[in-house]
């Protein structure tokens, strides 16, 4: 049966893979037919392959293509699936629809495969569905001759087995249950295809992980993700981080390339003209024009990444903490929001900064500072008191504040911080009031978040009228932004959940912010703790200022 089934299923000796690849530009003036029936002129044009001896004891190409098989590829694509050395080592493609991804995606296999021909290695091909990997599967059906491989589906292997030994593996990285392992464990690929990449955040990590088999001990593990916009804060954080990453030597790793259908030359621009008119201008901004749009009812429209999330500068800035909270004590250099909760204990840490070239003015009274949020502390079904002790281990390793003199006091000559926390009351929704006791204890000196009228008893800090503070901080009409948070090296946000708070919240149908049951997948406690932090010593301020205006 084995003699049998080499016979039947086996590869020709001689198989041409030859491919022309035409780089075309849509023309209405011009002699090439494309794909889709416009006309179009040819920019470049790259050849491939040839004629393989697949029965050699190392297949490789043996004589030029007699019949290549002929491709037209959009400036767009021509680049990413040529993939060459100038490049990052890793590619992320994040287009609209119809501007090519998947079909670019088959072809870059191709070109991966023709590189390492006749060294029978395995590359990859993952995807969040059994559903997607069928998409990649008829795409790169397409594009492939018939005798170049063979998609076989065993208990051992799924994917594409190419007729000079090399295969492409092809894995969902859909899990059943959150218990069970990544399905993607195991294999060492030489590289790897990603489609809808931002499906697959979980599973980054350990794609990255398979290159071990790679040239040159995986430092040309080469890397196509493809990606469409996807409201999604994990998924823009990862983006974030791949920006940022760099090499030992100083190069990029990833190259983020936004690709738009509009540019496409095989679609007619009347196609997307009738989409504008059928789609809302939401999904048009997100699906065709490639826009991150955030949620449709969004608590925090004003926040924005692009611009609310900095790198806090080594040199330039002052920091005047300390003189924004000069009327609660001397020598308060941080503030901390802290909102205490049945799941979640959050903490907030800001500081106040103000450009140098600024100061002056600043204590004149005629600038305001700006706010960011240097970092997060979060403990889930813990207590108040754990939650203390490893806000003290935090503030003093990696500030230096609150530090102990000889006697064991922290004391107003010593840099310490503030703590705002949720006003105390007597009913069971409100914050018990031996939550500051527990603060008091430890020698932290914390404070309501808003006191009576009378400032002789605990306050309240409305919901509404704290989101509105939060939004005008982030950005006013008048385009000025205050409030940010700072970005880590690695190009994450130094206080992910608060980013995925401000990023996901929504409004209800009645129009109501953080309305919802509290909950496990509850993310209210981030953007409370950053109301109480700052509704005391900005709210004011604003005040003020609407009233000189």
């Amino acid at each position: 049966m084995r003699r049998v089934a080499e016979r039947v299923e086996g590869f020709d000796r001689f198989v041409d893979v030859g491919v022309v690849m035409h780089v075309v530009r849509a023309d209405p003036k011009g002699k090439t037919e494309l794909p889709g029936g416009r006309t179009g002129t040819i920019l470049r044009t790259h050849r491939f392959g040839g004629v393989i001896d697949t029965k050699a004891e190392v297949p490789a190409i043996v004589g030029p293509s007699r019949s290549p098989r002929v491709w037209f590829c959009s400036e767009d694509q021509e680049p990413v699936i040529l993939h060459d050395d100038s490049l990052p080592i890793a590619i992320l493609m994040q287009g609209s629809m119809g501007s090519g991804k998947t079909t670019a995606l088959a072809r870059w296999h191709y070109v991966r495969w023709i590189h390492h021909l006749g060294e029978r290695r395995e590359g990859g091909q993952t995807a969040p569905t059994l559903q997607r990997l069928g998409l990649v599967k008829e795409e790169m059906l397409k594009a492939y001759g018939a005798n170049w491989c063979r998609y076989a589906q065993r208990d051992d292997f799924t994917g594409f087995e190419m007729c000079d030994g090399t295969r492409i593996r092809f894995v969902s990285t859909h899990r059943q249950s959150a218990a069970a392992g990544s399905p993607v464990q195991g294999f060492n690929w030489s590289w790897c295809g990603r489609d809808e990449m931002q499906d697959q955040v979980d599973e980054h990590e350990h794609i990255e992980a398979r290159g071990r088999a790679a040239k040159n001990g995986g430092a040309y593990y080469k890397q196509l993700g493809t990606a469409t916009a996807k409201d999604d804060s994990d998924w823009r954080t990862l983006k974030d981080r791949l920006s940022a990453a760099k090499g030992t030597d100083g190069r990029r790793l990833w190259d983020i390339r936004q690709v738009y259908g509009r540019n496409s030359p095989f679609v007619a621009p009347t196609y997307w003209d009738a989409l504008r008119a059928t789609m809302s201008a939401r999904e048009y901004a997100k699906n065709v024009e490639n826009k991150d749009v955030g949620p449709e009812r969004a608590t925090y429209p004003m926040w924005s990444r692009e611009t609310n999330l900095i790198t806090v500068p080594d040199l330039g800035w002052a920091n005047v903490t300390a003189h924004e909270l000069r009327g609660s004590g001397p020598n308060f250099s941080m503030l901390v929001g802290h909102d205490p909760g049945e799941l979640w204990d959050v903490s907030l840490f800001l500081r106040a900064f103000v450009e140098n070239r600024y100061e002056r003015d600043y204590y004149l009274g005629k600038r305001k500072p700006m706010w960011v949020v240097l970092g997060e502390l979060n403990t889930e079904q813990s207590t108040t008191e754990e939650h203390i002790k490893k806000l003290l281990d935090r503030v003093r390793s990696e500030w230096s504040l609150n530090l102990m003199n000889r006697q064991g006091l922290v004391t107003n000559e010593i840099n310490r911080v503030l703590v705002r926390c949720d006003p105390a009351g007597n009913s069971d929704n409100r914050t018990d009031k031996s939550v500051y006791t527990q603060f008091a204890n430890a020698q932290i000196a914390c404070k309501a978040a808003a006191y009576n009228a009378d400032h002789t008893g605990h306050g309240r800090v409305p919901r509404e009228a704290g989101v509105e503070l939060v939004n005008t901080l982030l950005c006013n009409a008048a385009n000025e932004r205050r409030l940010f948070v700072a970005r880590k090296h690695d190009g994450s946000p130094a206080a992910p959940m608060l980013v995925k708070a401000l990023e996901s919240s929504e409004r209800d149908d009645a129009g109501k912010a953080e309305n919802a049951r509290k909950g496990k997948g509850d993310v209210t406690h981030w953007p409370a703790a950053l109301r109480y932090a700052l509704w005391a010593v900005e709210r004011p301020r604003l005040q003020l200022q609407a009233r000189e205006s």
